[in-house]
């Protein structure tokens, strides 16, 4: 567990980010063949249920990659027939990885006190299967170009979650990143801090309120611009 641990962690973390949505939430139905199936809501009066849309995401088990065939329901117009499928909180466009790989991979690599090669991860199973060391080059890039963003989405998830209490309650520590990470050459020292601030906020929280990671991305994912396509993790 050293990729969780730059002064925002502590001990028992990891209980609350070992298990994508599938497990911890009842956002899926499991069939008895092991298959995930996403409903959604229907989009409106005249459009009808069309079958299913399939996709292969990596998903997180009690601290472990598994493989999942997910069924997204797709919905037709019966008037323009124009169709579209509905897509799970944690399912991020483009990319075959839930938004919790996704969010750990990107969290040691930010969080790395020695630079991005020599980085630790938070279960040592991702590295192997769980994307590249340029995939995670390019999910770290996208999510830094979006980090005030995100840190919002993420805040917002998290005032859900503790209102009517104040949320700075839960971060009297602070949540900047390390000296030693910053002074890394890093593109936009400011988009650092913001990124690692809202991945901290979330990580601390989650522990803090005994609610998995997962579920509190789930919630900053409702949060972000519907305007923008791809989520910054």
């Amino acid at each position: 567990m050293s990729g969780i641990g730059v002064g925002c962690s502590g001990e028992g973390v990891d209980s609350w980010v070992r298990d994508s949505l599938f497990v911890v939430a009842g956002v899926y139905t499991v069939l008895g063949n092991g298959v995930l199936v996403y409903c959604g809501d229907r989009p409106g009066v005249d459009w009808h249920g069309h079958g299913y849309f399939p996709k292969t995401l990596t998903m997180m088990a009690e601290g472990k990659p598994v493989k999942v065939l997910l069924l997204k329901h797709r919905w037709k117009d019966t008037i323009t027939g124009r169709t579209v499928h509905d897509r799970p909180p944690d399912d991020p466009i483009f990319i075959r990885f839930c938004s919790l790989i996704v969010f750990l991979r990107v969290w040691a690599a930010i969080s790395s006190v020695k630079g991005f090669h020599n980085r630790k991860e938070v279960f040592e199973c991702l590295e192997t299967g769980c994307g590249s060391d340029r995939t995670v080059q390019r999910w770290t890039h996208r999510a830094l170009q979006n980090g005030m963003a995100i840190q919002q989405a993420i805040r917002l998830s998290l005032i859900e979650e503790v209102e009517p209490r104040p949320i700075e309650r839960l971060f009297d520590g602070g949540l900047s990143p390390p000296h030693v990470v910053t002074e890394k050459r890093w593109k936009s020292s400011q988009n650092l801090s913001f990124l690692y601030r809202g991945y901290a906020m979330l990580l601390v929280a989650a522990k803090a309120l005994a609610i998995h990671a997962s579920y509190l991305l789930a919630g900053a994912r409702r949060r972000w611009p519907e305007s923008e396509k791809t989520f910054g993790f």
